[in-house]
């Protein structure tokens, strides 16, 4: 994973290993996600672009097409085509997103953890940013390992599925 000289030292888009934004994704139950989609748009608009990441996260279901498709574009010029396509991703996207919100109104039980299923389509587009940043940033800078916070989210996860394993096994229901 040699970085290249040609083209700028910066990446591209946010820089998360494959395994780390599953982690993340995973303990933190999908707000990690909700920060990559936040951290992509901020490295957008650090690029020149007048976004406001802020905004396109708080309504992603209506920007994450854009998010997507920037990524597939950017990956297209770089000679690495995504194997996926930005519209197939995106309908998968909006659907998992607005599943937990219906499942939250019929109080079906398993509501909150229906938004991680937006882990999914996002993995696929992480993959390619992190081919995209690859030929630009030396391995040392690929956002791969856990920090102290991240471990701390770790943990705190680790207890909240403990503990909703517990809650279940133990209802009633």
């Amino acid at each position: 994973m040699q970085a290249s000289n040609a083209g700028p030292r910066n990446a591209a888009f946010y820089q998360v290993g494959t395994e780390k934004f599953i982690e993340l994704s995973l303990v933190t139950f999908g707000v990690y996600g909700i920060y990559w989609t936040w951290a992509n748009w901020k490295a957008i608009q650090q690029a020149g672009e007048p976004v406001n990441p802020l905004l396109r996260t708080l309504f992603a279901v209506f920007w994450q097409f854009s998010l997507y498709q920037r990524i597939a574009v950017r990956a297209g010029t770089e000679d690495m085509g995504p194997r996926w396509k930005p519209v197939r991703l995106f309908v998968l996207f909006a659907a998992f997103s607005v599943l937990p919100i219906w499942m939250l109104i019929t109080a079906h039980p398993w509501a909150a953890l229906a938004g991680l299923l937006t882990l999914l389509p996002n993995v696929l587009v992480n993959q390619s940013i992190n081919a995209i940043n690859e030929k630009y940033l030396p391995f040392y800078e690929q956002n791969t390992e856990l920090s102290a916070s991240n471990w701390t989210a770790v943990v705190a996860g680790v207890v909240g599925w403990l503990t909703l394993l517990t809650l279940a096994l133990t209802s009633d229901l």
